[in-house]
């Protein structure tokens, strides 16, 4: 299990940057869709919306008013950042991370 303190930081429900820097632990997520339809989006280990060469970390999918949840207790580490891409529907909810060494920090 990962130390430290993990903080929830609530989605805006559009796509958002949570995190642009590397070293974050991504701990997991919490979202419900709000609109009676179906939701889509992705997580993203990247700094901002260009996807090309990351990872992607999540896909959740819901239905109408379902919830989903998700904890990884040694958690992902991330090497860019985090990016919510809400590929449909709405959806609110919040990211479980922990803010790890910045290694832009270290090499410098």
């Amino acid at each position: 299990m990962q130390s430290g303190n993990t903080q929830s930081v609530t989605l805006t429900g559009s796509d958002q940057v949570i995190a642009a820097f590397p070293g974050v632990i991504y701990m997991g997520f919490t979202l419900r869709e709000t609109a009676g339809s179906t939701a889509t989006l992705r997580i993203w280990d990247s700094k901002d919306s260009t996807f090309t060469n990351n990872t992607l970390l999540d896909t959740i999918s819901l239905t109408a008013n379902e919830s989903a949840r998700e904890y990884y207790p040694e958690g992902l580490h991330v090497t860019e950042g985090i990016y919510i891409d809400i590929l449909s529907g709405a959806v609110e909810g919040s990211l479980r991370l922990i803010q790890g060494q910045r290694r832009d920090l270290l090499d410098s």
